[in-house]
Order: structure tokens, then C-alpha cells, then sequence
């Protein structure tokens, strides 16, 4: 399974790219290379962003 430094790094890319495109859009920077990046990896962002953090918390309590 993986280390703790490793699903800390993987919660929080995610939500980097998440923050990244919601930004993007808050500044109004709309091209069509950025829609098509947001239509793939916003949802996939969401799902790891969520899933990532929760296999940490029962990694962690598990250790216990």
C-alpha cells in the first residue's frame, strides 16, 4: 500500500487542479484548449480529491 507522504501528495494535486480551473474562470481566461482540459479532469479531480484523503484517514486509524 502506499506511504503517507505519497497519499498526502495525491489528496492534494486534485484539488490543485480544481483551485487551477475554478481560478481560470474567475479571471474570465476562456480559450478552447482550457474548456476541453476542464471537461477531462474536473471529474476525475473530484473522485481521487475525495477518494485519496479518505484511504489516509483509515490508513491512519488503522495504524492505531
Amino acid at each position: 500500500m502506499m506511504n503517507y507522504k505519497e497519499l498526502i501528495t495525491f489528496s492534494i494535486i486534485p484539488w490543485i487542479n480544481v483551485l487551477m480551473l475554478y481560478a481560470l474562470n474567475f479571471f474570465k481566461i476562456e480559450y478552447t484548449l482550457i474548456g476541453v482540459y476542464h471537461e477531462l479532469t474536473m471529474l476525475p479531480s473530484l473522485l481521487l480529491g475525495c477518494i485519496f484523503p479518505l484511504l489516509l484517514v483509515i490508513k491512519f486509524f488503522r495504524s492505531f
